[in-house]
């Protein structure tokens, strides 16, 4: 998608036209490509036992920040508008508003976690606050060559020794293992 606003001029500041300005345009139906993605366990091997809470347990039910990490989505479907953006995963749908907000959403039943999402050119960027005070922030983008979706994953917190990063990438469904 592309929006048309005005573009200062060199002298004076006045408006001399207008450029496009690239938005984040991730819609589709997407399917994980294993091959292209890095796997998030070369980085864990290094913080295992970290991103616990205070005290060092966790309730049965609630899993690690790296456990989150660690479990990809072997697809799911990106909808959009111009304010909100809707990712409909296998088991629930979570539908952002793209300004920047904070939205509180139940998951697995009884846990809320904070999420918020706000578009940068051309990426969205979704943020999750997860239990035990880490946050999980994917950054959403199409390859222009390729028409793939990279998905860059960071997870930061005081209880993980240095952030973890990596990339997942996802092949439209309708080209699904394509290398």
């Amino acid at each position: 998608t592309v929006l048309s606003a005005a573009a200062p001029g060199a002298a004076g500041g006045q408006d001399v036209g207008e450029a496009a300005v690239e938005v984040a345009d991730v819609a589709g139906q997407w399917t994980l490509n294993r091959a292209l993605s890095d796997d998030p366990d070369d980085q864990l091997r290094n913080v295992r036992g970290a991103a616990q809470p205070p005290g060092g347990s966790r309730r049965p039910d609630q899993r690690s920040p790296l456990d989150v990490v660690r479990r990809a989505m072997e697809g799911f479907a990106i909808t959009q508008t111009d304010s909100t953006v809707a990712i409909a995963y296998p088991d629930r749908e979570v539908v952002l508003f793209t300004d920047g907000r904070k939205q509180k959403f139940q998951v697995d039943g009884a846990r809320e976690l904070e999420y918020r999402a706000w578009r940068d050119g051309d990426k969205l960027l979704v943020e999750r606050r997860l239990e035990g005070g880490a946050t999980l922030t994917e950054a959403y983008s199409v390859h222009a060559g390729t028409g793939r979706l990279h998905v860059l994953t960071r997870l930061a917190g005081e209880h993980i020794p240095r952030t973890i990063s990596f990339v997942r990438v996802y092949d439209p469904s309708d080209r699904a293992g394509d290398d």
